[in-house]
């Protein structure tokens, strides 16, 4: 009963905080009205593969970028992984995370997310051929997680992270703080989840631009303007999972294992959304997922697989791979600006871990 008063006060705070900021997107589609877009990309390669719905789900160190409050889960005492994602229009998103438990309490974790794209040229109003420079845009994060076990059954943790986005010489500092807990129910192996992510001051670039929007009113002069601020994009996310065969009480070989999760999210720039996801396991050595998205404009399934080999006593390799349709963000890239490549068009994900 303590563990459930406890959840539902952090439930009541954390849904209170949603609201705050997130509900000027109620009844209303506000796409494009926050920036820093990178925020919102799931770096788990695991949890890509099960459709998202990883806030209940996560174990691992890859918990930062879903539940930081479950980030004490860990079946190991230190893990390192590092991601990469194939996106569409050959943007480079790479991600990197190294998280240690201190004690059978708490947990810390340093983890990074960048992306970049290629040169583009620089074209105006005047010069729509191109003026002769190049330029390109990047997004970095770089965070820092601290989590703890208040009760045997309930954990709560926090991400901080700096942020830095520019574009060509339009440059935005800032911070970010997200907030997630973990309650592990006494109901066979349901576990709940929620955290919230992506608080922070709105994001407002350095520097003017020229804005050609008014020039035929002001006489075909072409006058800077400054950048108006933006929101981050926030997150409010609420999930459940179980153990199938536990959860059901069917008997079974203990070398399988079927894990099913489920994840109603709430953004503050679209509609609500629902994932679900499932992943089947044999002898913790042998992964298969899949997940379905819905109230997605573009993505809608993904599937993928997960290895975790040990090496030597106490050290295990892991790797993961994700596949995401992604409707038309892809479709045009396949045998067309990628020169017919089937394999580099589509967008995989790839994660290669270490535990010890």
């Amino acid at each position: 009963m303590k563990n459930l008063t406890l959840f539902l006060r952090v439930l009541v705070l954390l849904l209170t905080a949603a609201l705050l900021f997130t509900i000027p997107a109620y009844g209303i589609t506000k796409v494009g009205t926050t920036s820093m877009q990178v925020l919102k990309i799931q770096m788990d390669v695991r949890g890509i593969a099960m459709g998202n719905a990883m806030v209940a789900s996560v174990y691992d160190a890859e918990s930062v970028w879903s539940n930081p409050g479950a980030l004490t889960e860990m079946p190991t005492k230190t893990q390192a992984i590092i991601s990469q994602i194939n996106m569409p229009a050959n943007v480079q998103l790479n991600s990197a995370v190294v998280a240690r438990q201190l004690n059978d309490y708490s947990a810390v974790s340093l983890h990074a997310i960048n992306l970049f794209t290629d040169d583009m040229i620089e074209r105006t109003w005047d010069h729509p051929e191109g003026t002769g420079r190049k330029f390109n845009a990047s997004d970095l994060a770089l965070g820092a997680t601290y989590a703890r076990k208040l009760t045997d059954r309930f954990s709560l943790g926090a991400n901080v992270r700096y942020l830095r986005s520019a574009l060509a010489d339009a440059v935005f500092n800032g911070v970010a703080v997200d907030l997630g807990t973990l309650y592990r129910t006494s109901l066979r192996s349901l576990v709940l989840g929620m955290s919230i992510q992506n608080l922070g001051p709105n994001v407002r670039y350095s520097g003017t631009f020229l804005d050609y929007r008014n020039a035929v009113i002001n006489g075909g002069n072409v006058l800077s303007a400054d950048f108006q601020s933006a929101n981050l994009p926030a997150l409010f996310r609420l999930g459940i999972a179980f153990e199938f065969f536990q959860m059901t009480g069917i008997h079974h070989d203990s070398a399988y294992t079927v894990w099913v999760s489920g994840e109603m999210n709430h953004p503050n720039d679209a509609r609500e959304r629902v994932n679900l996801g499932a992943e089947g396991g044999y002898k913790n050595m042998f992964f298969i997922r899949a997940g379905g998205k819905f109230d997605y404009d573009e993505e809608s399934w993904s599937a993928g697989f997960g290895l975790r080999i040990p090496v030597i006593d106490g050290y295990r390799v892991t790797f993961d791979y994700a596949y995401s349709y992604e409707g038309r963000l892809t479709q045009g890239v396949i045998g067309g600006d990628t020169g017919g490549d089937l394999i580099m068009g589509e967008p995989h994900r790839l994660a290669l871990g270490f535990q010890w």
